[in-house]
């Protein structure tokens, strides 16, 4: 689910960030503009944003739990926001100080574990059939997914000036070190 989740982190950075053309009083702007545009897709749920975590959901089998991919992808995302609390620019480095809320992947990992381990000690599967065990299993992860903690982290984006174009330095996981459903790696 991380490799996958990471999918969103990397789609943020290369599809807004890597395209800035930046030199001069603009830069802050350029920088706090594409990271606006980009983080907005999320914050709005909007169809972009959805389609891409739907796939996730999709790639990752969760159709076979009977877990639809679009609320699955809603459910990622209820909660998410965020603010860009400073962006600094000096000579060709900046940095991009963000506040992030969003659902803790930490969290969603341990209600994940809990869960496993019930199912493993729950008598009542026996006597279920497969398609009934899965489709229980589905409705706990969409669950656990409503109850997941939604946690306020910080985060600085660093950013470098090559070619007359601003780039995160970390490139795709400048965001995965954050404890988020959106962009936990």
């Amino acid at each position: 689910m991380k490799k996958a989740l990471a999918l969103i982190a990397a789609g943020i950075l290369a599809a807004g960030l890597l395209c800035m053309t930046g030199c001069g009083p603009n830069s802050e702007k350029l920088i706090r503009d594409s990271l606006t545009q980009q983080l907005d897709s999320y914050k709005n749920a909007d169809d972009a944003a959805l389609s891409e975590l739907a796939t996730v959901a999709e790639n990752e089998g969760l159709d076979s739990l009977g877990i639809d991919s679009q609320e699955f992808a809603a459910a990622v995302l209820d909660g998410f926001d965020y603010s860009i609390d400073n962006v600094k620019v000096e000579g060709d480095k900046a940095v991009a100080s963000v506040t992030i809320i969003s659902k803790s992947y930490s969290d969603f990992e341990t209600r994940m574990n809990d869960i496993l381990e019930s199912l493993t000690s729950d008598e009542s599967l026996k006597e279920m059939g497969t398609e009934e065990a899965t489709q229980m299993l589905g409705e706990r992860i969409m669950q656990a997914f409503s109850d997941t903690e939604i946690i306020t982290e910080q985060a600085d984006i660093e950013y470098k000036l090559e070619n007359n174009v601003w780039e995160p330095v970390k490139g795709d996981a400048s965001l995965a070190d954050l404890d988020s459903m959106v962009f936990a790696q």
